[in-house]
């Protein structure tokens, strides 16, 4: 196939996992819309020479910023990179030991790989600036939006809506405590930095009894894993356990929004936002509180949403979904997810992601979002072609 006017080869740069279902999708939409694949360097490639992206991303070319994804050598050099901001900060870290021995699953402490993968970003948008080259997104945007209290704060000062959040506890009884205080006895209770559902704890208390609902697996030697099998805890002193062991690596604690129900099932939505305006929505509905569509999730058309909900309150949340995207205005590409409240009026954007491009296996629309997002970029690249 001859790469047409703006087409990938030598003009697009993705600095990220270097393998993995994400990664393969974009290079597959690279060859399927632009003609070829783009240049790929890993994290952990690039940390260790940082003139390899200055070399191979050409002037008024495009540099994709996405995950380590789950590859180990990726992860474990953003690691490294983010010991001492993490520490700094007072976040738990891990020794070069322990970031070599991590076990698959395990959630090590995602304060600190949040920490390296924004320092890393922003060495790598500093290169593709000054080599005249564009950036999908931007180093203080990929940390607020791993930084869960940060991101709830930005999108709480232009007025969207958020879950009521409380101050991150520093143990189970400060947990108690604070809930008692803002008269909760249900809260979503997460770790602060990166993926959502790794270590959450959905939690209702009813008088002196405890259920909750957890992602969180302890391992040997004190490690904590994130299960794909959601287990129940109805023991006081289990899950004090579990909250202590878990705050030294930063929590935040908000109220669980009872979601709107479709076909028995609890619902809400992943929205995909481009910089152009479009959106692809994604329905996910789950049997348990947790939605996310590697916990059992499964992915629908969102019109059984609009549906049920009509299209005055559906437009109200894609104003939303506008609203946060504009606040994270960096970036080319943005994932929300959105709960729709059970009186189906009201709703929350519950999470901000710069990498929630990626619905595996489900197309929401005529394009997949990376498809789309090869339109754009091509679009982006070709002034620059004309000119040259």
């Amino acid at each position: 196939m001859t790469a047409p006017p703006g087409g990938a080869p030598g003009r697009i740069v993705v600095l990220g996992a270097g393998a993995g279902p994400r990664h393969d999708s974009f290079v597959a939409a690279c060859v399927d819309r632009l003609g070829g694949a783009p240049a790929s360097l890993a994290w952990d490639r690039f940390l260790a020479d940082p003139d390899r992206l200055a070399a191979m991303l050409r002037p008024g070319g495009y540099l994709r910023i996405d995950t380590p994804d789950q590859q180990p050598g990726p992860i474990a050099a953003l690691y490294r990179a983010g010991r001492d901001a993490a520490a700094a900060a007072g976040f738990e870290t891990l020794s070069d030991s322990r970031i070599d021995g991590l076990a698959a699953g395990e959630i090590g402490s995602p304060a600190q790989l949040a920490f390296g993968l924004g320092a890393a970003t922003a060495r790598a948008e500093a290169t593709a600036r000054a080599c005249g080259g564009q950036v999908s997104t931007s180093a203080a945007d990929v940390a607020c939006a791993f930084d869960k209290a940060a991101a709830r704060d930005r999108l709480a000062a232009a007025g969207v809506p958020v879950p009521f959040a409380l101050a991150a506890p520093e143990s189970f009884d400060d947990l108690v405590a604070a809930m008692e205080a803002a008269g909760l006895s249900r809260v979503f209770v997460k770790l602060r930095h990166g993926s959502a559902a790794a270590g959450m704890i959905a939690l209702a208390r009813q008088g002196d009894r405890w259920i909750a609902t957890t992602t969180a697996v302890d391992g040997e030697g004190g490690r904590i894993l994130a299960s794909r099998n959601l287990r129940r805890l109805t023991d006081r002193g289990d899950l004090a356990r579990l909250v202590d062991r878990l705050a030294p690596l930063g929590l935040h604690v908000e109220r669980w929004l009872p979601k709107i129900g479709i076909d028995g099932r609890v619902a809400d939505v992943r929205l995909v936002m481009l910089d152009d305006g479009s959106i692809h929505p994604v329905l996910r509905t789950s049997r348990h509180p947790i939605t996310n569509l590697h916990l059992g999730g499964d992915r629908a058309p969102v019109d059984a949403l609009v549906r049920r909900i009509g299209d005055a309150a559906w437009q109200s949340v894609l104003a939303s979904a506008r609203s946060a995207a504009c606040r994270f205005a960096d970036s080319h590409v943005l994932g929300l997810d959105i709960a729709v409240l059970a009186d189906g009026r009201r709703h929350a954007v519950l999470e901000a992601n710069i990498f929630g491009d990626f619905v595996k296996d489900f197309t929401p629309g005529a394009r997949s979002p990376h498809a789309a997002q090869l339109d754009r970029i091509a679009a982006r690249l070709e002034p620059d072609r004309a000119a040259t």
